[in-house]
């Protein structure tokens, strides 16, 4: 779900890899590169698939993009078999960085909210799904590549920037953020990766 190239999806062995994404050009770069079968435009909250048809669904920094991650992870369950597993990779946030989703919002306006792990979990528990494990890890970006990315106007660049340095020391310390004088060369976020199983 939400394949963008198909990196994740190629990780897991199969006999058939299913793809969907929002982006046509994600979809015929995961095809063309990774030579997976039948991929489909479809968001993460409808997918085009069957009742219990799917052996694994697996979903990477995806989920704080979506509108609904209750209607996303209800159709990951949806679509898996019973004893079928839900891999979810995805950024998380604590209480005292929940300001990272005002950052991630002003680079990117389809940026809707990462969550906090235990509120992914009880998402996915309400659902039916059962935890088999979860781990959080942490990601240094390098920010210039992460702030460019979208290929913003330089005005929009150097708002990213100001928000950055506007932060509090709390923050700043949070995120372990590297500058240069007003120049800003890296920060550091959460990721978590969670393995449910349909039960």
């Amino acid at each position: 779900m939400a394949c963008a190239a198909g990196h994740f999806a190629k990780t897991f062995s199969a006999d058939k890899i299913y793809t969907t994404d929002l982006s046509f050009n994600m979809l015929k770069t995961a095809r063309d590169s990774m030579g997976f079968d039948m991929p489909v435009l479809s968001r993460g909250e409808f997918l085009p698939y069957l009742d219990e048809v799917f052996d694994l669904v697996g979903c990477r920094i995806a989920m704080h993009h979506f509108m609904s991650p209750c209607m996303f992870i209800y159709e990951a369950f949806r679509v898996l078999k019973n004893s079928g597993y839900f891999v979810l990779i995805d950024s998380v946030v604590d209480f005292e960085d929940a300001e990272l989703n005002r950052l991630e919002l002003i680079r990117d306006s389809t940026h809707r909210r990462s969550l906090r792990m235990e509120e992914i979990i009880a998402l996915a528990e309400a659902e039916g799904f059962l935890l088999e494990t979860a781990q959080v890890f942490l990601k240094r970006h390098d920010f210039d590549e992460w702030a460019r990315r979208l290929n913003p106007s330089e005005e929009h660049y150097q708002s990213i920037v100001q928000a950055f340095l506007e932060l509090s020391a709390k923050m700043k310390k949070e995120l372990r953020l590297e500058t240069e004088g007003d120049k800003v060369i890296s920060y550091t976020d959460k990721k978590a990766l969670f393995v449910f199983k349909k039960v």
